[in-house]
């Protein structure tokens, strides 16, 4: 078995007869270079400018302030954190002046459907503190409410040590004050058990945390991102081998049925893509789920399915309008600018994000994210708003898909493109199919030369070969 014997027929790549050849396909790479160079430059500015300064727009995030003990606590706590020194890097602190009917539980549920987080002086703990007796708990003073369901990354990253940080601060002042209002009443300190003096002087107030909208398991920070990401590169794939392959599908198939099919096959696949991210969260949602986001159940298996459908099947119709209109050296312009783009959308929330990227607000991957984070954590549900963005993306890329395989099907059967897309007048445009201007000019001389009258190239041979007439015996006529 000699497996260079193939090649015995064969020329070298150095051969001056396919040298133009050579240089031709250079130059196209060369170009093809250019491109990708400027789409990488795109794809870093999207993914890099959206977290690039990240750190310093933490100040366009509010932390609230809830004062429900109305007492030296409350006073005290408040004032210490308002003047703590705002910076670019520090979230806003507001005192929240809202009618809560002095219930936490309301709270709670303000916080998890509006705020990012909050510190509440539970209501009585100034009275609690001043009646201490040996059963006195610190601990009910304060309670420090965390949203993480809201954005995991911001939330985890600067929030939650920002709270952190505040009211230790807050109780740090209280307690110092607090002992020199007691060494001013020595008559306090002469009742005091020594459980009850070590307690005052030492932790006279405390806190306990809380999160109402659990979301930190370990996966959550990159959960949404890997799971709509693998599922639209699934998609991708599936989109380009639709076009690469259905020439005969749209040469010979009335137009309204390729675009059913192409509609049926996006949705369709987004549908089995999804079902398979729901299962591995299902699956991969790690040993401390059940502690720090909802109990999975089937209705919330089914939820986090449909939204992630809906999700992919708008991304899906987008591509697939590019995909049928464009040729393959443009494939990567559309993917690449679609996905880095989705993907830094869940990088940060878009409130800590440059003004120029306000716009993601409106990305699939952004919307189908707080979907399924309220799904599995119940936080800031805004649930009629993404739903009919996504539904309203996929309702318009549905009609715009009518239009590309209308385009699709009639530059195939005009013979301006080929099977892959490639234009006429490209190199590595090939088709079977006549060009429409070939045909329409045959059809022209047809008309104009009947072929009864009309002489072919081989008759006027012929007929010129067969005159045996003389010059000399005057044919011409002089």
């Amino acid at each position: 078995l000699n497996p260079w014997k193939c090649d015995q027929e064969r020329i070298s790549f150095f051969d001056t007869n396919i040298r133009s050849l050579v240089k031709q396909r250079g130059l196209y790479y060369i170009r093809i270079l250019v491109i990708q160079s400027a789409l990488y430059w795109v794809a870093s500015c999207l993914i890099y400018g959206t977290v690039y300064k990240r750190s310093r727009m933490t100040h366009h995030a509010s932390l609230s302030i809830i004062d429900l003990d109305h007492g030296p606590i409350g006073q005290s706590i408040t004032n210490t954190i308002l003047q703590i020194p705002q910076t670019l890097q520090s979230p806003r602190w507001q005192l929240l002046n809202r009618n809560f009917n002095g219930q936490l539980s309301e709270v709670r549920e303000w916080v998890r459907k509006h705020g990012w987080g909050a510190i509440v002086i539970n209501p009585g703990a100034s009275q609690r503190l001043q009646q201490a007796s040996i059963g006195y708990n610190p601990k009910t003073a304060i309670t420090v409410i965390s949203n993480t369901g809201r954005q995991p990354i911001t939330t985890i990253s600067y929030l939650a040590p920002a709270l952190t940080n505040a009211v230790n601060l807050a109780i740090q002042q209280f307690t110092l004050a607090h002992l020199e209002s007691i060494r001013s009443q020595p008559q306090r300190l002469l009742a005091s058990s020594p459980q009850q003096l070590s307690t005052l002087v030492q932790s006279p107030i405390s806190y306990t945390s809380e999160d109402v909208g659990p979301f930190s398991f370990s996966l959550s920070p990159i959960i949404c991102i890997f799971g709509f990401l693998v599922g639209l590169l699934m998609m991708v794939e599936a989109l380009i081998q639709w076009k690469m392959t259905t020439l005969n599908f749209f040469l010979k198939v009335k137009h309204w049925q390729v675009w059913l099919a192409s509609f049926g096959l996006v949705t369709l696949w987004a549908l089995f893509v999804s079902m398979h991210s729901a299962l591995a969260v299902a699956a991969f949602r790690g040993p401390h789920y059940s502690s720090h986001a909802l109990l999975f159940t089937v209705g919330r298996f089914f939820s986090l399915w449909f939204s992630i459908a809906i999700t992919l099947a708008a991304l899906g119709m987008w591509l697939c309008n590019w995909y049928l209109v464009l040729s393959p050296e443009f494939f990567g312009l559309p993917t690449l600018i679609t996905v880095i783009s989705n993907v830094a959308s869940l990088m940060t929330d878009i409130d800590l994000a440059p003004h120029f990227f306000r716009w993601f607000r409106i990305q699939p991957f952004a919307n189908g994210s707080m979907l399924f984070r309220y799904i599995l954590s119940g936080s800031y549900p805004r649930i009629a708003l993404n739903v009919s963005i996504l539904l309203g993306e996929w309702a318009a890329m549905s009609i715009i898909l009518f239009a590309t395989t209308w385009i699709r099907q009639t530059t195939l059967l005009l013979g301006i493109a080929d099977n892959a897309g490639w234009l006429r007048g490209s190199i590595f445009f090939h088709s079977d199919i006549p060009y429409y201007k070939d045909t329409v000019a045959a059809v022209h001389k047809a008309a104009s030369f009947p072929f009864e009258t009309r002489r072919t190239r081989s008759f006027a041979i012929s007929e010129s070969l067969g005159d045996t007439a003389s010059l000399k015996e005057g044919n011409l006529g002089v």
